[in-house]
C-alpha cells in the first residue's frame, strides 16, 4: 500500500488573502484514498521547507527527505503562483520554489499542487524542469487560477481508488469542481524503459519504474 501526506494553508497571516476550504479539501485526499497516512499539517504548522531539498537554492534548510520526499504522494491545498507554493509563516520564506526541489531522488512519486497558476504554460519548463524530477512522475496543478472549494481531494482520491490512471483522475477531479474557463495542468516525466502515462495509484493497477534520469517532459492542459 502506498504512502501519502497532506499539507494545507488556510490562515496566511498577512502574507496573501486567507483561505476556506484548503483543509477539508486535502483532508478529503488524505481520508479517501488507500494508503498509509504519513503526515498531514496545516496552517501554522505546514512549512515550505517540508518541500525543499537540503542545501539547494536559499534559504537552503530543506527537509524533505524527511517530509514531502518521504511518501509516494503529496496533496498540497494553498495559494501557488508561476514562481511556487506559498505558506502562512516564515519558517524558511514562506514559498516552496522549484529552485529549491529535488523531487523523487527518495521516494515521491506523484504530488498534486492544488493551487493557483503554478503550471501556468508560459516558462513552465524552465521553471520546473530537469532539476525538480529526480524520479518523480507526476505534478499535478492548474495553469489559470482555480476556486477556493472543498471537495476535489476526496473525488480524486475515488477516481484513483476505482482504477484510474493519475492523470486521468487528476482531470476528472478538477473537471468535477471546476467550470470551464479553469484548466488543470500536468507535468509528467519519463526515461529509456518508464511508461508513466499509464500510471496507477499503487495497488490500483501498473505502476512506472522512477524516471530516476528523465529524458523527456510531456504537458498538457485543458479546459475543465
Amino acid at each position: 500500500m502506498g504512502t501519502i501526506g497532506i499539507e494545507w494553508v488556510k490562515k496566511y497571516h498577512g502574507l496573501a488573502s486567507n483561505l476556506t476550504n484548503t483543509k477539508p479539501q486535502a483532508e478529503g485526499f488524505y481520508n479517501t484514498l488507500s494508503a498509509t497516512r504519513q503526515f498531514a499539517w496545516g496552517d501554522d504548522l505546514a512549512w515550505d521547507q517540508d518541500f525543499e531539498q537540503q542545501n539547494v537554492g536559499s534559504p537552503s534548510a530543506g527537509t524533505d527527505t524527511t517530509w514531502a520526499d518521504n511518501v509516494d504522494m503529496v496533496f498540497f491545498s494553498g495559494h501557488g503562483s508561476p514562481s511556487g507554493f506559498l505558506f502562512g509563516v516564515k519558517i524558511d520564506d514562506a514559498k516552496a520554489k522549484p529552485t529549491e526541489i529535488n523531487w523523487g531522488n527518495k521516494d515521491l512519486e506523484w504530488i498534486a499542487l492544488d493551487a493557483c497558476n503554478v503550471l501556468e504554460r508560459d516558462g513552465v519548463f524552465d521553471r520546473w524542469g530537469w532539476p525538480v524530477f529526480k524520479g518523480l512522475h507526476y505534478i499535478l496543478s492548474f495553469h489559470t487560477t482555480t476556486s477556493d472549494e472543498p471537495d476535489r481531494g476526496h473525488i480524486l482520491a475515488q477516481y484513483l481508488n476505482a482504477g484510474n490512471t493519475v492523470r486521468q483522475a487528476w482531470i476528472k477531479a478538477c473537471q468535477d469542481t471546476e467550470d470551464s474557463d479553469t484548466q488543470w495542468a500536468y507535468l509528467r516525466a519519463d526515461a529509456q524503459g518508464t511508461d508513466t502515462f499509464n500510471d496507477h495509484w499503487w495497488g490500483k493497477g501498473f505502476v512506472s519504474a522512477d524516471p530516476a534520469n528523465p529524458n523527456v517532459l510531456f504537458y498538457a492542459r485543458g479546459a475543465c
